[in-house]
């Protein structure tokens, strides 16, 4: 199944996107107790997102004050995703983006995960902007991946390890 998702998004990433879709993986690391997360989103999508929401002209890919942009894009991407690791939240840290083609890659990292029992993920990045708007999401945790999908209908998901 997450072969499948994969596919279908890369696919997806090679068109001018008739819908809106964005992946979200969140992987643990053991080793350092924490969890990563990359947020995976289309540029012309995220653009059109920040001018609306926060009522300004901004060009993503050649912005006039780069500062300025990251912060609309760290801001945006923190306020619509909220990850609680069994049942409590975690500090976390925006650790940046980068841009890769059409598409942005955000870094998140949560600290303080030992063990996950329960793991509930909320997404509305673009749910704000696009009613068709689609996230998923792949979690990766003791060697195991398990993926699911957020609608507006459905903005959260919570996956269950023993």
């Amino acid at each position: 199944m997450t072969i499948l998702i994969s596919i279908f998004t890369f696919c997806a990433s090679l068109l001018p996107h008739p819908f809106h879709v964005t992946v979200c993986e969140i992987e643990h690391d053991s080793k350092n107790n924490a969890l990563q997360v990359s947020q995976r989103m289309f540029l012309s999508d995220l653009e059109e997102t920040l001018n609306k929401v926060y009522d300004i002209r901004i060009d993503i890919v050649n912005p006039e004050n780069k500062s300025y942009r990251d912060s609309l894009i760290e801001n945006y991407v923190l306020s619509h995703l909220i990850i609680m690791v069994n049942n409590k939240p975690r500090k976390h840290t925006y650790i940046g983006h980068e841009m890769e083609g059409d598409a942005l890659w955000c870094y998140i990292e949560y600290y303080g995960v030992k063990k996950i029992e329960e793991l509930s993920i909320t997404n509305t990045v673009f749910l704000d902007v696009y009613d068709d708007q689609s996230t998923i999401l792949h979690m990766k945790y003791n060697g195991e991946t398990k993926s699911k999908r957020l609608t507006r209908l459905k903005p959260t998901e919570q996956f269950k390890f023993e």
